[in-house]
This record gives C-alpha cells, sequence and structure tokens, in this order.
C-alpha cells in the first residue's frame, strides 16, 4: 500500500468526520516499518484567521504526556537514582498510604495507588480557563501537597488491587522527578527527553508557546454547539500529567524510538529492558477497549491492547478540553498512528486511529472499528423533527457521545432535555430513563437508506426529521 493510496481512504472519512463532530483542525501522522509514511493536515488552527492546521502546528496532546514523564522516571531508575519499589515518601513529602501497605513509585506509574482522582489538575486547569467555582488554595507545590496529603480517607482499596485512572499521582511523579534529578520538571524532560529525540519545538513553557509561530488555537464548546476560541492553558501542576504540546511531526519521532528499543538516531534515550517495562501490561482497566477485540491493560504511562487483529496495541489518548489527541503503535511490526485536534474530540481519536491500524493491517475499517459506522449512523439522526402538520417538535442532539432530545413543551418556559439510552443500538431502539418506577418511555428510528429520510416513532407519535 503506497502512502497516496491510503490517503484516498482514509481523508474522505477524516474531512466527514471533522465536519459532523465540529473539529476545527486536525493533524495526522502515520508511521510504517519504522518510518514514516503519510502526514497531513486539515482545516485550520485558528478558524478566525482562518490558519491552516498543518504536521508541524504544536497542540496540547493532553495524558500522552504521561508517557514522558514514564519514561524520565525509567531513565533515573536506570541511573540508580529511583526505585520503582520504594515508597513514594522517600522521595518526596507524601502521605498517603499506611506502613503495612505503603504506596509505591510503581503505583503511581500502573494508577494502582487504591485512591480515585482527586481531581486537583482538573481544578488547575479550569482555574486557568477562568472557572473558579472552587477556590482551594493551588497555587505553590506546598499548597498542592497540602491537597493531595489532606486525602489520606478517599482510599477505596489498598495498592494494587483497583485501577484507579489519577492524574494526581502523576504530578506526583514530576515532583520525584525534579526532587531527584534537581532540576525542574520540564527542565528535565527537555535536557534528557525532547532534545535527544530531535522534538525541539515540543514544549511545556507559556513563554515558548507564545514565541512559536505554529501553535493551535483551543476551543471549547459554546451555545447551540458552537465553538469558542480560548487560550491555551498552562500549568505546573499539570506538566506531567497532560502538559506537553507536541506536533504529529515532532511525535512520530519519539514513537519511532520507542519502537527502535530506546534509540534515536545515536541517542539511545532508555534501554530496551526500559521500554519493556514501561509496555509490561500491570492493572487491567475496568473496561475492554471499545474500538478492539481484545483486553486492556495499564502498564507505565502506556495502555496495552492485548488482541487487535492478533497484535498488541500500546496507546494512550490525551484530552485537555482544548485540544485533544490519540496514539497507537503496533510495535512488533513497527506501525503507528499519531492524531492531534484542537478541540475536545469526543472520543472520537482512538476510533479513528485504530480504524487507519486496520486499513494498514488490509482489514475492512467498519469491521475493526465498528465506532466509526455508529458514528456516522447515528449523526444521521441529529436534526429538527415534527410530527404531521408541525404541531408537535422536537430536536435529536449529539453531545459528548450521548444522544439526547430537546422537547419544547406548552406553558414551560425551557424546552426540556432527555437523554436517551440505547437499548438495542443495531435496531436503533431507546429508551428514556424516568426515576419513577414502573414509567417508560421508548421510541426506535427508522432510516430509509434509499431516500435517506428519517423517522422517529415515540410511543403514539411519529416524528419525522426536517
Amino acid at each position: 500500500m503506497s502512502s497516496k493510496f491510503l490517503g484516498r481512504i482514509i481523508e474522505p472519512l477524516i474531512v466527514n468526520l471533522m465536519q459532523q463532530s465540529k473539529l476545527p483542525g486536525l493533524a495526522l501522522s502515520v508511521i510504517k516499518d519504522g518510518k514514516p509514511f503519510y502526514s497531513k493536515g486539515f482545516g485550520a488552527r485558528n478558524l478566525k484567521k482562518n490558519i491552516p492546521f498543518d504536521q508541524d502546528t504544536l497542540f496540547g496532546i493532553g495524558s500522552i504526556s504521561k508517557s514522558f514523564t514514564a519514561l524520565g522516571i525509567m531513565q533515573l531508575v536506570e541511573q540508580g537514582k529511583v526505585d520503582l519499589q520504594s515508597p513514594v515518601k522517600k522521595y518526596i513529602d507524601f502521605k498517603l498510604g499506611d506502613k503495612n501497605n505503603p504506596i509505591k513509585v510503581h503505583h503511581l506509574l500502573s494508577h494502582s495507588s487504591g485512591f480515585p482522582d482527586l481531581l486537583g489538575t482538573i481544578a488547575a486547569i479550569t482555574r486557568r480557563l477562568g472557572f473558579f467555582e472552587n477556590i482551594i488554595p493551588m497555587s505553590s507545590w506546598d499548597d498542592y501537597l497540602l491537597f493531595i496529603n489532606g486525602a489520606g480517607k478517599e482510599a477505596i482499596d489498598i495498592p494494587d488491587k483497583r485501577f484507579f485512572y489519577n492524574n494526581d499521582m502523576f504530578t506526583c511523579l514530576g515532583l520525584i522527578i525534579e526532587k531527584v534529578s534537581g532540576m525542574r520538571f520540564e527542565e528535565y524532560i527537555r535536557e534528557n527527553v525532547l532534545k535527544p529525540l530531535g522534538m525541539k519545538r515540543s514544549i511545556y513553557l507559556q513563554e515558548d508557546y507564545n514565541n512559536d509561530n505554529n501553535a493551535m488555537t483551543g476551543y471549547l464548546p459554546g451555545k447551540e454547539g458552537n465553538l469558542k476560541e480560548s487560550d491555551v492553558f498552562i500549568d505546573k501542576f499539570v506538566y506531567a500529567p497532560g502538559g506537553l504540546l507536541s506536533s504529529v511531526n515532532e511525535l512520530q519521532n519519539y514513537l519511532i524510538a520507542l519502537m527502535n528499543g530506546g534509540k534515536h538516531d545515536e541517542s539511545q534515550i532508555l534501554q530496551k529492558s526500559s521500554v519493556d517495562k514501561m509496555w509490561t501490561p500491570y492493572n487491567k482497566t475496568p473496561e475492554d477497549s471499545s474500538y478492539g477485540q481484545g483486553e486492556t491493560w495499564y502498564s507505565y504511562g502506556w495502555m496495552v491492547e492485548k488482541d487487535f487483529f492478533g497484535h498488541e496495541v500500546i496507546q494512550h489518548g490525551g484530552n485537555v478540553l482544548i485540544s485533544s489527541a490519540m496514539v497507537a503503535m503496533i510495535p512488533e511490526i513497527k506501525m503507528g498512528v499519531i492524531i492531534g485536534v484542537n478541540c475536545d474530540s469526543q472520543g472520537l481519536l482512538g476510533p479513528l486511529a485504530h480504524g487507519i491500524l486496520a486499513i494498514l493491517l488490509g482489514k475492512d475499517v467498519n469491521e475493526a472499528v465498528p465506532l466509526l459506522k455508529l458514528q456516522n449512523k447515528l449523526n444521521k439522526l441529529v436534526g429538527k423533527y415534527s410530527t404531521y402538520k408541525g404541531l408537535q417538535s422536537l430536536e435529536i442532539f449529539l453531545e459528548n457521545a450521548i444522544l439526547y432530545a430537546k422537547i419544547p413543551y406548552p406553558f414551560l418556559p425551557k424546552p426540556t432535555i432527555l437523554p436517551l439510552a440505547p437499548e438495542n443500538i443495531d435496531e436503533l431502539k431507546f429508551v428514556v430513563p424516568i426515576a419513577f418506577p414502573g414509567m417508560t418511555m421508548k421510541g426506535q428510528f427508522f432510516i430509509d437508506e434509499k431516500t435517506g429520510e428519517v423517522q422517529l416513532i415515540v410511543d403514539r407519535y411519529n416524528f419525522h426529521k426536517l
């Protein structure tokens, strides 16, 4: 398969997905046989100025940043400065856990501390975006550790027993890197990871973002589904779990180096044995992949999908409200996909990345990733509906992968919004969850594939999509 042939298959799919899901800009790169194979940008990195989003546009990679943090920890392990099985309190002022079951560095890396996400990093993100509903001390590292250490009663289980995705524990890993290396976290990663990989424009700092001439403008959802331009937030508490900005072209170097056993050109950023340890499944996630066929486990800053057409996929997504990203690779055949957008992608990038991997493997994309087919099907339902002669109306909309009905009722000041829970997604049957026992409301959509007409039957009513 040539890169041009791949482009002819995926580019119409991407354009449709961007239009349906209101993605302002998107960049994609594909690695095949351990080499850059396809790279392209779509749409705008700034809608108002209509500046293209290209392969070199910097975007927030969100939680993919965790893998860089994990790599930094593993470098310090190789140097004998960090022991994965040592309690976290050996390195920083960390009071969670108990003497009999201490929380170790390993537990932070694998989301197995037994603590749910404490939302300290989310507080930092929302504050930077101008939301000030929850005012808690969160301006210095002392503030942050007071916040973390005050959460002792939040423990759900002892370490190693349960998966809880936890951004705050990765912030603590960043602080460990600072304490052990004697360097600021962002400086350590820049000098020991980014520079050796040739990722010269990948950044954490606000001033670097401000001075870059090809960085994204972020977008938040606004009223009536419109996009609202937002400043890119940059905050030290988010660096380690989700604060890196990069481009798909620079992230290619990262994935290729990892698939080459930690080597980029003449730089060995990590030994192959350490890369293998980073990719060892340690903690099974509660739900298996919605776009693969096998179990999904968490390793060190990476997720491991055990069976995607007989292959193991190493992957991670990222979302920081104003940008989203996804990386997925099959190291055994040195194949990978990188995607970034400048808004919340509502979970679309994972299925898209897996769809591209499936195409490269010679599989049918709809068979490989039914979620993409379902997304197209659900998008056909979105719109305004009315009964005969327009005597009753409603609107169907899709938000954060949930289908809703917006129904105006006479004499009520504003429309009622009801979620539609799938009862049989193949037959497009839905039920409205009602708290009162014995009360149910069911509906079914019908799509005429020849005419494109859409019909919704709810109880005794027949709605036609306008």
